[in-house]
């Protein structure tokens, strides 16, 4: 470790952390992976839905020279002995530490001796899920620099495919596959051979009308979409659509057969991309392929809005590849501190 950097660790609890909003806001997108599962406006969405004792939560700042530089919202679970980032692996994508790259060695460093000089930290386990593999966590695993403070357990959770935008639409179209291009075209020309109407929303205003019809098409396009979404789970969507609409980084593209909504695709646009939250179509329009179309509508609007890139989230579903998608590996990560 460079003995040159100083860093400070701050604790401080769910609800004294909201005065620091801007600064953890301005970190977010000065990191190297900006994305909106590490906001605040996500997490407190959830912690709003989610959590009964906030003294569960603690929240510990990491500042050099008074700027700051890394942040770790914590969650600890006293009844199971585990220690984890806030959230949880049905909600959110991406569960990372929140750090500039120039310190992540002494940040994850800080954090483990804090936990380890923690009063109540006995025999517990560090459980880290959702790691993107770009995470300099890997970084220290790999060099062996947590050696002296904790036995490690890795394996692959899932993934995220990420189309990088380099080009314009057509010349995305001509690098993919002659079967893939043909396959898109020929879905295009079917689906806009109907009287189907698109509508953008962004605003607060008639996100309510549009949740009600989407949660309708979710649960009735699977079981386990209808076992999934509780009626907390829908509070929470509530809560963060809600939120993320107030922020103009919201953005649902939606079609309609006259007032039937039949598919729809929910955006979260952060940092200069596309997030494919959630997304959902009308059965009844499967020979249209209104389920494909409004994702391949989604990623061309994204190219033609010069986004850096289009998540298609967690998930390894065949659609995501033939649109381009390429894999980011998710990891669990459990570290027991010696």
């Amino acid at each position: 470790m460079n003995p040159i950097v100083k860093i400070n660790c701050i604790e401080l609890t769910w609800i004294d952390s909201k005065e620091k909003v801007l600064e953890w806001d301005n970190l977010l997108i000065e990191s190297d992976f900006p994305h909106p599962f590490s906001s605040f406006t996500f997490y407190n969405s959830w912690v709003e839905t989610f959590v009964d004792d906030l003294t569960q939560i603690k929240m510990l700042f990491f500042y050099n020279n008074n700027k700051l530089v890394g942040l770790a919202p914590i969650f600890v679970d006293q009844d199971n002995k585990n220690v984890s980032i806030l959230g949880d692996k049905d909600l959110f994508d991406y569960r990372d530490i929140i750090y500039i790259s120039e310190f992540y060695e002494e940040i994850y460093i800080e954090l483990l001796s804090y936990l380890k000089s923690q009063k109540w930290y006995q025999n517990y386990t560090i459980i880290m899920q959702s790691i993107p593999e770009s995470s300099e966590l890997f970084n220290l695993l790999n060099a062996d620099k947590l050696i002296d403070f904790a036995d490690v357990e890795i394996k692959q959770e899932d993934v995220t495919p990420i189309f990088n935008i380099n080009d314009e639409w057509d010349d995305y179209l001509l690098a993919l596959t002659k079967k893939q291009r043909h396959e898109i075209r020929r879905k295009l020309r079917k689906f806009e051979s109907q009287n189907f109407h698109y509508k953008l929303i962004k605003g607060n205003q008639d996100l309510s009308k549009f949740l009600s019809d989407f949660y309708q098409l979710f649960i009735n396009s699977r079981e386990d979409k209808k076992q999934f979404l509780t009626d907390q789970r829908k509070t929470f969507f509530n809560k963060m659509l809600f939120a993320f609409a107030e922020k103009n980084e919201l953005k649902i593209l939606s079609y309609y057969d006259g007032n039937i909504l039949i598919s729809a695709c929910i955006v979260i646009e952060y940092a200069n991309i596309y997030f494919l939250y959630n997304s959902a179509y009308s059965l009844d329009y499967n020979s249209f392929s209104v389920g494909l179309v409004s994702k391949i509508m989604a990623l061309k609007q994204s190219i033609e809005n010069n986004k850096r890139a289009f998540n298609f989230l967690r998930g390894n579903e065949r659609y995501k590849y033939d649109l381009g998608g390429e894999d980011i590996k998710l990891f669990e990560i459990k570290l027991s501190i010696t």
